[in-house]
């Protein structure tokens, strides 16, 4: 959705600016989506809609919660890793529908949805839904950052769809394939969220001590 900084700020006033953080894992979209929530935003979490659909699957494996589906989807380099991907894609379009319904519905709030690093994957009928009724802010990974980025998902996974960039090379180690194939993902996800954004927001500008409504107001002047 297109905005001009007028029709932003009416919508923001009568409480019906709707906004989707999108963007990789580790970027900062819950991080922020829970500080606009305190300035009485609605918060969709899309991960929680996904984690309660597995939820089943989870507890069949033992494992329960959001933190534990990246336990149960695995690495790219597990044999499970396919099979697992595909259906939390699945599960994720269906939480997508969930949330097209629920903001429709709902007009009296101002919306912040939390979007997984993989909605890009779910297909381009979904971006293009998106788009159509919500404002989409991309936090953009900025070059410096991108090893950080990995080295935080090695140190604490998060559940991430490759697709089918994980190829390893002969040789290589697991840990090698995996950065040198998260790198290539970050870059095609970069591509791919640009295509869907209407605002792009690079992470280096971003403090993370900056207050909610100073993020309203970068995404303000960024239109």
């Amino acid at each position: 959705m297109k905005l001009s900084q007028k029709q932003f700020d009416q919508l923001l006033k009568k409480n019906k600016l709707v906004l989707s953080l999108i963007g990789m894992s580790n970027i900062g979209k819950t991080h922020w989506s829970k500080k606009l929530a305190k300035i009485n935003f609605k918060h969709i979490n899309c991960d929680d809609l996904i984690e309660a659909r597995l939820a089943p699957e989870l507890k069949a494996c033992g494992y329960s919660g959001i933190k534990d589906v990246s336990l149960w989807m695995g690495q790219p380099h597990d044999k499970r890793f396919s099979v697992c991907q595909q259906k939390y894609l699945e599960f994720e379009k269906e939480a997508m529908q969930q949330i097209f319904e629920q903001i429709k519905n709902e007009k009296r709030q101002n919306i912040v949805i939390d979007t997984t690093g993989s909605f890009v994957h779910i297909g381009s009928d979904a971006c293009f839904r998106l788009k159509e009724c919500v404002l989409v802010v991309y936090i953009k990974a900025d070059d410096f950052i991108k090893e950080k980025m990995f080295e935080k998902y090695v140190k604490k996974p998060k559940p991430v769809v490759f697709g089918n960039v994980f190829a390893p090379k002969k040789g290589e180690t697991n840990k090698q394939a995996l950065k040198r194939c998260y790198l290539k993902l970050l870059n095609l996800r970069s591509v791919l969220y640009t295509q869907c954004a209407d605002v792009i927001i690079s992470r280096g500008v971003i403090s993370q001590n900056m207050g909610a409504k100073q993020f309203i107001s970068l995404i303000r002047k960024s239109l």
